[in-house]
């Protein structure tokens, strides 16, 4: 069993590095998981999303389009592109990737799940994602602010975006079911 999850962690280690220099996400963030979970490789949540986080709907800082623009750039910068961006080209096999390999290195290493808890790494993951929610709320909240105020795209969701029609994904798997 180890032999089977060692040799898939391999293989996508070597096949990952193309796509996965293109995504934030890296199969290496799934092997840095143990340290993050030792709290060795422990990373500071940026001040930007804390203060985003602590009051999201704040007008704060939303007198004008440039002070929005700002404020988005800033969340951009760390929490990568928003939803109405271009989409950047090579899919999302890097975060697929990563994912695989965090799942691989937690059967590797027994008690995984105990050691996050015991070490403060599933506290400090729950904060971490709450900065992140709270950043995307807040970036959320300040294009639509932007819409309302006029401005222009980054300070306002594109024409694009505004214009996309809500739609709920396909499962292929689903549609196959439906055909028989």
């Amino acid at each position: 069993m180890r032999t089977i999850l060692a040799a898939g962690l391999a293989g996508m280690l070597i096949a990952a590095p193309a796509v996965a220099q293109q995504q934030k996400q890296s199969v290496g963030d799934g092997a840095q998981a143990p340290l993050r979970d030792l709290r060795i490789n422990e990373k500071k949540i940026p001040d930007v999303l804390l203060l985003a986080a602590s009051a999201p709907y704040s007008s704060q800082g939303t007198r004008n389009c440039a002070q929005i623009r700002a404020s988005i750039a800033d969340l951009n910068a760390v929490l990568g592109t928003d939803a109405d961006a271009p989409a950047a080209k090579g899919g999302n096999g890097g975060a697929i990737a990563a994912a695989g390999s965090r799942a691989i290195v937690g059967a590797l290493i027994p008690g995984f799940g105990l050691v996050r808890m015991i070490t403060g790494a599933d506290k400090q993951e729950k904060r971490v994602t709450a900065a992140l929610y709270g950043g995307t709320i807040r970036r959320a909240y300040l294009k639509g602010l932007g819409q309302s105020k006029g401005c222009r795209p980054p300070a306002a969701p594109t024409a694009t975006a505004r214009a996309a029609v809500p739609s709920l994904p396909v499962d292929k798997d689903e549609k196959d079911d439906k055909k028989d």
